[in-house]
């Protein structure tokens, strides 16, 4: 799939778990979670709230065109996803809901997580589809990390350490939680995400003119293909020089011949 932009907007209550979110959202400013632009009432009195626009892939399909992630890269998409994952469980940041596929990188290989407001509704009137694999996000935010790790090399002698440390925090609390990140953390230095970009089927190469032919490409023409003559046709340059030297030479007889006359 190619890069997508997700441009939402939600409504719901001014109090409760959906203006929670929405003071929380504005006041902490994340760089991993998508940031709310504005925040404005509709004429019932309801909050509506307009989420940054973000340009990114899917975290699944950026894992299919990076292939398998080197554990360093593992450790620049996954760690900032843990340290949200782990304020969310501490209460110091408000998340939504979302499943692994709302994680989003973009172009630069930053993670950013698009959750849904608790308490929301699709700000134009129309149901927001329900989908039976949205988890809470700290929850999703694991998976997402999970499914990353899934991705390294299992040979690689991090890995039995890193998935023991993963089921650990998925059915724990907390401490589990901060042991993962620590896990995660000491595998590897993290390293730049990069991956090639699709190829642009209108994308347009300038016709470049021919260079002309050099004297030697010009000669060796004339030997393989023959002199043109004006009708069209070619002549081979052996028996143009044939007939040449047969010219020449009748001209000489004759020159001779007056020249020896009485």
């Amino acid at each position: 799939m190619d890069a997508i932009t997700i441009d939402r907007w939600w409504t719901g209550p001014d109090s409760g778990p959906f203006a929670a979110w929405v003071a929380d959202r504005c006041s902490a400013d994340p760089v991993h979670c998508v940031r709310v632009a504005a925040v404005g009432r509709r004429a019932d009195g309801a909050l509506v709230v307009h989420l940054e626009s973000l340009h990114g892939t899917p975290l699944p399909d950026a894992l299919d065109r990076i292939g398998g992630p080197t554990v360093g890269v593992a450790v620049t998409l996954t760690v900032p996803l843990l340290d949200v994952a782990v304020q969310a469980v501490a209460g110091s940041l408000v998340l939504g809901t979302a499943r692994a596929d709302d994680v989003l990188v973009d172009d630069a290989g930053a993670p950013v997580l698009v959750d849904r407001p608790p308490g929301s509704s699709a700000a134009d009137g129309l149901p927001a589809a329900t989908r039976s694999s949205e988890t809470s996000g700290a929850t999703a935010l694991l998976h997402a990390a999970r499914t990353v790790w899934e991705r390294v090399d299992p040979r690689s002698p991090c890995r039995a350490q890193v998935d023991a440390a993963f089921a650990d925090a998925i059915g724990g609390g907390s401490a589990e939680l901060t042991r993962l990140v620590s896990v995660v953390r000491a595998t590897a230095p993290p390293r730049p995400v990069r991956w090639e970009p699709p190829a642009d089927v209108f994308a347009f190469v300038e016709q470049q003119e021919p260079a002309p032919p050099s004297p030697g490409e010009r000669l060796g023409a004339l030997l393989g293909n023959g002199v043109p003559l004006p009708g069209g046709g070619r002549i081979p340059v052996r028996r143009l020089l044939i007939g040449v030297v047969v010219a020449v030479g009748v001209a000489a007889a004759g020159v001779f011949a007056i020249s020896s006359g009485p």
